[in-house]
């Protein structure tokens, strides 16, 4: 089921930290990635394109964020 947009980064991180332990658990198995089925697969390794997307924005993402803690009342036009 699709995540509702008002939660949908905290939904998926909290999925994406899930798929992370499963590796971190799985890094002395040299046979997860054949075990998985072609779906896991395919699904694992965009999870890792994914990643490196995103965090081509983290410098922008981190910016707003200290901007937000700093001052977390909308601006007035």
């Amino acid at each position: 089921m699709p995540s509702m947009t008002y939660c949908m980064f905290e939904n998926t991180a909290g999925e994406m930290s899930q798929c992370l332990n499963r590796v971190e658990d799985n890094l002395d198995n040299d046979e997860f990635i054949r075990d998985m089925s072609e779906y896991e697969r395919d699904g694992i390794m965009e999870l890792v394109r994914l990643a490196k997307l995103f965090a081509r924005h983290e410098k922008f993402l981190s910016r707003l964020h200290e901007e937000y803690i700093e001052n977390p009342e909308p601006a007035e036009f």
